[in-house]
């Protein structure tokens, strides 16, 4: 979440969403104007119907994401280890470039 909030998606995402568009994310994410995160189960209580369904589809999603990315890092190697460590914001900077 910090990473995005500091990056030129989270500054201004306007640029990069129209109204009907969004981003899925896991539960480690805010929601936003277009961020959508999984529904977190509420402490001693159980999630709705609706949302076990919701998330049942955004898993979904993510294993054939997780998946896509699996085989692009063994197309391209170099992918498998990206040595960039996000300690401070010139970090972020160098990741974003």
């Amino acid at each position: 979440m910090r990473t995005l909030s500091e990056c030129e998606l989270g500054k201004f995402s306007e640029q990069f969403f129209s109204d009907d568009e969004y981003v899925l994310a896991d539960a480690g994410y805010k929601a936003t104007n277009y961020i959508i995160p999984i529904k977190k189960k509420p402490r001693n209580s159980e999630l709705s119907l609706a949302d076990q369904e919701f998330n049942t589809k955004i898993s979904s999603m993510r294993v054939k994401i997780e998946h896509a990315f699996g085989i692009l890092k063994e197309r391209f190697y170099s992918l498998k280890s990206i040595p960039v460590r996000i300690k401070r914001k010139e970090d972020v900077v160098k990741v974003n470039a």
